[in-house]
C-alpha cells in the first residue's frame, strides 16, 4: 500500500513538473514572439509616411511591392529570435529558410505592403510558430497604432497602451446578418473565382474591402463576422490561425478542411456563421 501510494505521489509530482514546464516554455516563446514582432514593427515606422523606395518583385505588368521596410523588419526579427532560440528553424517572406525541425517561424515583416506604402493603417507585422508543421502560436503587430493581438489556439489576447484584454468572436446567427471582408475582389476575378465572392456579397449585410491581415484580427476581437480570401501564401495566414481560433472562431479551408496550403481560407466569428458560408462557397 505505501509502495503504491509512493509511486502514485511520484508520478503525480513528475506530472506536475512536466506540466509547468511547458507552460514556462509556451510562455518564453509568446514573449519571445511579442519582443520580436514588436521590435520588428518599430523598424517599419522609420519609413511609415516617408518618402522611400519600392521595388516591384512581380514579372512583366504586375505589381507586387517591397520596400527596405519590409526587408529591415525581417532581419531584426531574424536577429532576436536566432539569438533566443538558434536551434529553431526560420522562414520569412524576404530572405532565404534557415533551418528545420520541430519548431519553425514564420515572419511577414509587413502583410499589407500596398497600405503600407498608400499611408493606410490596415497592414501588420506578423509572426508565427509552428510545432512540427502545425500553427502553435502567432503574433500581430500594428506598430502605429500601439496594437498587439496574440494567440495560442486556445485564447487570444488584445494588448494596447501596457494593458491588455481577452478577445472572443462575436455571436452572430445568421450570415444575412454579417459584415465580412476580403482584401481584393480583383484577386478572386484573376484566379476564377469570381462567382465565388459574389455569391458571398450577395449574403452578408455588409462588405470590406482592402484590410489584409488586419481583418482575422478585427474577427478575433469581435468587430467582424467572416473573411474569405484565396492565393494565400503560408505566411499570409498560418501566424493568424492560432488568434482567430483562440477568440473562439473557426478557420479553415474552402472545403472546411486544415490544409491551408492551397491559400483558399475561410475565417469565421462562430461554427454556425462558418457552416452558413461554406455552404453559399460550394454554391449551394
Amino acid at each position: 500500500m505505501r509502495l503504491a501510494l509512493f509511486l502514485a505521489v511520484t508520478s503525480s509530482i513528475r506530472a506536475l513538473r512536466s506540466y509547468m514546464t511547458a507552460n514556462e516554455t509556451t510562455e518564453r516563446l509568446r514573449e519571445t514572439a511579442i519582443a520580436a514582432a514588436s521590435a520588428g514593427g518599430r523598424e517599419t515606422l522609420k519609413w511609415f509616411r516617408q518618402p522611400h523606395g519600392v521595388e516591384n518583385k512581380a514579372a512583366g505588368s504586375g505589381f507586387d511591392p517591397v520596400t527596405a521596410a519590409d526587408k529591415a523588419c525581417e532581419r531584426v526579427i531574424r536577429d532576436h529570435l536566432h539569438a533566443r532560440f538558434p536551434d529553431h528553424a526560420i522562414r520569412g517572406e524576404e530572405y532565404e529558410d534557415v533551418g528545420s525541425g520541430e519548431w519553425t517561424w514564420l515572419i511577414d515583416p509587413i502583410d499589407g505592403t500596398r497600405a503600407f506604402i498608400s499611408g493606410f493603417v490596415h497592414w501588420g507585422v506578423l509572426l508565427g510558430l509552428l510545432r512540427n508543421d502545425e500553427p502553435y502560436l502567432g503574433v500581430m503587430v500594428q506598430p502605429f497604432l500601439d496594437e498587439v493581438f496574440v494567440g495560442d489556439g486556445h485564447s487570444a489576447m488584445y494588448m494596447r497602451g501596457g494593458k491588455s484584454s481577452k478577445m472572443h468572436t462575436r455571436e452572430t446567427q445568421k450570415l444575412a446578418d454579417a459584415t465580412f471582408a476580403t482584401t481584393d475582389p480583383r484577386l478572386f476575378e484573376k484566379w476564377g473565382d469570381k462567382q465565388v465572392l459574389q455569391r458571398i456579397e450577395n449574403r452578408v449585410r455588409l462588405v470590406r474591402y482592402g484590410t489584409d491581415c488586419y481583418q482575422y484580427t478585427m474577427v478575433a476581437l469581435g468587430q467582424l463576422d467572416l473573411v474569405v480570401e484565396n492565393v494565400l501564401k503560408p505566411w499570409d495566414i498560418l501566424p493568424l490561425v492560432p488568434i482567430v481560433r483562440g477568440a473562439g472562431g473557426v478557420l479553415t479551408n474552402w472545403q472546411g478542411g486544415d490544409d491551408l496550403s492551397a491559400g483558399e481560407v475561410v475565417a469565421s466569428a462562430n461554427q454556425l456563421i462558418h457552416e452558413q458560408a461554406l455552404v453559399c462557397l460550394q454554391g449551394e
